[in-house]
């Protein structure tokens, strides 16, 4: 039962990330929504105590499949690299910097704020 569970949380997880990675606007924000996401309920789930299974089977197949960090450091590369005629209102490596900052602080955030809710 629980390879199947694994299995439908990860596919799942995997088409919430593509819906919001690549239907989005600017998928970089769909990119940093689905990893904030990612950290704060792996912080609820953490800190509500979960068993070692729920925390391989949801942790990992769910929320593993739903965060991205290969999409994340694409995104930041994409935009360390886009020229001030592409997007005029930043500056080129600007945006990859916010990115990147803007992602690291909001998911330290998220996940502590998840585990000060679960406990």
């Amino acid at each position: 039962m629980s390879t199947v569970a694994f299995v439908a949380l990860a596919g799942m997880g995997a088409t919430l990330r593509w819906l919001a990675t690549d239907l989005w606007p600017g998928g970089h924000r769909g990119t940093m929504l689905v990893n904030v996401t990612g950290a704060f309920l792996l912080g609820l789930l953490a800190g509500g105590g979960a068993s070692a299974t729920t925390m391989t089977i949801v942790g990992a197949g769910g929320l593993g499949a739903l965060t991205t960090f290969s999409r994340f450091a694409q995104d930041a590369v994409d935009l360390a690299t886009d020229s001030p005629t592409d997007h005029p209102t930043r500056a080129s490596g600007n945006g990859a910097i916010l990115y990147l900052a803007a992602t690291l602080v909001l998911g330290l955030v998220a996940a502590w704020l998840g585990l000060e809710i679960a406990s």
